[in-house]
């Protein structure tokens, strides 16, 4: 079967892995390293390829899977500080490009820590990149590649949803990200973030990144004219105290949009939409595209 998702950057791909695995091999064998990651995205790859025991810390925005709540946090991915770093003897720090601080790179790369900081870009081509470069730092080809199969088979068959229904009725589906989490205002999320990713892997359309790029706060007149038919909004695990109606209680506008009106209020776990799109990503962009496309008029529970 063709596949939707082909990799666009193969050459860049094999490079990378095999850098990566010229770097394990310069700092141990792989199975003996000890990995520190930063990144919810990192992380999770790291485990889905079979290596989590080789992970002795991981940054804040770590969660997943649950093992990961065990180990030491050495901070958000962003403001890692060396000498807690250090102070755990690894021999590899694998993060995204985001990471840092600068100077907290230089002062590991000094001190004998490999670091790996992976390229950072809300697609799925990124996803795969990841996936294969950290399988050629870990020694986990094979698993690599089966990984991102199972991904892109869930990403073709999200696709091939929203072609069916976009066929019918000439549209896909608007759907809107409001983030809102420990007390903030609520933004949207425009163009260029990880949630706007997630929709269009899922099929969706998201109207506000027509608009603006990042998060923005909107006014009430401007989410009417949006008109989302779905919102999703960061639940689940990593805000757990928020719930469909309690978002439609703290934004009462929502109700007044189509999505609000009709109930589709989705949850999905917002800490993997930090530090890299990862291993669930085909799974919840799957599952967001049947809350998109088949369950319409149903009210939607939490997705993760």
């Amino acid at each position: 079967m063709k596949k939707t998702f082909k990799p666009l950057l193969a050459t860049l791909v094999a490079v990378s892995a095999a850098m990566g695995a010229n770097t394990a091999m310069a700092h141990g064998s792989h199975d003996n390293q000890r990995i520190v990651s930063a990144g919810n995205g990192v992380t999770e790859i790291i485990y889905a390829l079979g290596a989590g025991d080789q992970v002795i810390a991981v940054d804040q925005t770590s969660t997943w899977p649950m093992e990961v709540n065990q180990l030491p946090r050495l901070g958000y991915h962003k403001q890692l500080s060396a000498e807690g770093i250090l102070a755990l003897e690894p021999t590899l720090l694998i993060g995204t490009e985001d990471m840092g601080p600068t100077s907290t790179l230089t002062q590991l790369k000094s001190a004998g820590v490999a670091v790996e900081a992976l390229p950072l870009e809300h697609t799925a081509d990124s996803i795969e990149q990841q996936i294969k470069s950290l399988a050629g730092i870990l020694g986990k080809e094979e698993q690599g590649e089966a990984l991102w199969d199972d991904i892109e088979d869930s990403l073709d068959e999200a696709q091939a949803m929203a072609a069916a229904y976009q066929q019918q009725h000439e549209k896909n589906v608007p759907v809107l990200f409001v983030l809102t989490m420990g007390g903030r205002s609520p933004t949207i999320a425009g163009s260029g973030t990880a949630a706007n990713a997630i929709i269009g892997l899922a099929g969706g359309y998201n109207p506000a990144a027509e608009q603006f790029k990042g998060y923005k706060a909107l006014s009430n007149e401007a989410m009417l004219l949006l008109a989302p038919e779905v919102i999703i909004f960061p639940g689940s695990t990593s805000n757990p105290d928020m719930t469909p109606a309690k978002l439609l209680e703290q934004m009462p506008i929502l109700k007044q949009t189509p999505a609000g009106q009709n109930g589709r209020v989705v949850a999905i776990d917002g800490n993997m939409l930090l530090g890299g799109l990862g291993p669930r990503t085909g799974d919840v962009a799957l599952s967001l595209a049947k809350s998109f496309y088949s369950d319409q008029g149903n009210p939607s529970s939490n997705e993760s």
